[in-house]
């Protein structure tokens, strides 16, 4: 994998590089001494991985991210000397796509050998992704997606917020190809970026992602993506739609409207995944979920970014089922395909 890392500080660059050097299939492509200098490299030669510190001059972190996830789009991995310092701007880098965060693996006079081992496993983590992404696309034939073209009485829906980009390429790039449910996920992403991110995560999966658009119906092995400023809800004939109502809510769209109207208007089979986030967005539709029979699954505290949505569902107990992400997908095919 190629590594670009953007960092102005001499030190953590290079700490940095030390602990990629080290590891074998790993490449440094390029490195920036600021967001602007990132952005124009990212242009010439895109990585596979950006690590982006948050504090720099010119352009920083944030402003970085916004601009590569709209213009060359990559896996972005946050790096930076304290998360709770910087938690705003690592939360609105992570809206515009960034999959992840991690502290910076220097702790005052010397290097840390805990923060360099949980530096290198969220690399590892990200390239897994990034190397399975061609094997993929070449596993996908036209006789699977002729198969998957067609209705289905069982459904995937998935919510989340920050970290949730990484999560979700988890989840769907374990998904077989003949995958027999539509898949529905409500990112708290900018709906500036959505068509970027649905991109990105097309890349992640055998299936295909596209952004859910008025009036689609859900179709087996499709996995669509929330992709507007207003609130995603299936309607009573299982087309999607969006709603203009709740203003009031924070977060547009909601999680909590879109679960809350799937526990109404879909009657198979719902399998419901509330993942990492802020706040509390989604616990009070998976709870209808829950209540209508669906099967319903939280990501573990130790695995998320922010442990937010998550525990309200589980201080709730609405989750049948606390896990990690690879085993959400583990259950997930479970369910799902175990009952073809």
């Amino acid at each position: 994998m190629r590594i670009a890392i953007a960092n102005d500080n001499d030190t953590n660059l290079t700490i940095l590089k030390h602990a990629i050097e080290n590891l074998t299939n790993y490449d440094i492509a390029w490195t920036a001494i600021d967001g602007s200098d990132a952005i124009n490299k990212c242009k010439n030669d895109t990585p596979d991985l950006i690590l982006m510190d948050m504090i720099m001059p010119n352009t920083n972190g944030v402003e970085a991210s916004r601009i590569i996830m709209k213009e060359t789009p990559c896996a972005i991995l946050i790096v930076t000397a304290s998360v709770s310092d910087n938690a705003a701007m690592i939360f609105e880098a992570m809206s515009y796509g960034a999959l992840d965060v991690v502290q910076t693996p220097f702790s005052g006079v010397k290097t840390s050998k805990t923060e360099i081992a949980t530096f290198l496993k969220k690399i590892k983590v990200i390239n897994s992704l990034v190397d399975s992404d061609s094997e993929k696309k070449s596993t996908s034939s036209s006789a699977t997606n002729k198969k998957n073209d067609r209705t289905s009485d069982k459904i995937v829906v998935l919510g989340a917020s920050t970290g949730g980009p990484g999560v979700l390429a988890t989840i769907l790039s374990m998904l077989p190809a003949d995958f027999p449910a539509p898949i529905i996920i409500v990112q708290h992403v900018d709906s500036s970026f959505t068509e970027n991110f649905a991109h990105w995560l097309d890349k992640q999966s055998k299936l295909k992602v596209r952004i859910a658009e008025k009036n689609v119906l859900p179709k087996a092995g499709l996995v669509l993506v929330a992709g507007k400023s207003e609130h995603l809800v299936m309607n009573e004939n299982k087309h999607l739609a969006y709603s203009e109502k709740f203003k009031e809510l924070v977060y547009k769209p909601s999680v909590n409207v879109f679960f809350e109207s799937i526990a109404k208007n879909w009657k198979g089979q719902i399998v419901a995944g509330l993942l990492t986030g802020m706040g509390k967005d989604g616990a009070q539709g998976l709870a209808d979920i829950h209540e209508v029979g669906g099967h319903t699954i939280t990501q573990t505290k130790e695995t998320c970014a922010v442990y937010g949505m998550p525990k309200a569902a589980d201080e709730m107990g609405v989750s049948l089922e606390s896990l990690d992400p690879e085993k959400i997908a583990d259950s997930i095919i479970n369910i799902i395909c175990g009952e073809e």
